[in-house]
C-alpha cells in the first residue's frame, strides 16, 4: 500500500527549485505572526530586517 505513494513522495523534493536551497540575497528575514494588539518596531527572526506595525481596524459593511 505504501508503494503507491512513493512516486508522489519522490516528486515533491524534485519539484523544489535548486535556488530555494541557496543563500538568495533577495531574502531579508522572516517574521512571526503578530498579535492583534502588537504595535511598534518588530525585528525579524534572524535580525536582518525590521518593520513597524500598528493595529488597523476594518469597518463593517
Amino acid at each position: 500500500m505504501l508503494r503507491a505513494y512513493r512516486p508522489l513522495a519522490d516528486a515533491l523534493p524534485a519539484a523544489i527549485p535548486t535556488s530555494w536551497w541557496t543563500d538568495d540575497p533577495d531574502y531579508v528575514d522572516s517574521w512571526y505572526t503578530p498579535a492583534q494588539s502588537d504595535s511598534g518596531r518588530r525585528d525579524g527572526a534572524a535580525g536582518n530586517g525590521w518593520m513597524t506595525v500598528e493595529p488597523y481596524v476594518v469597518q463593517e459593511f
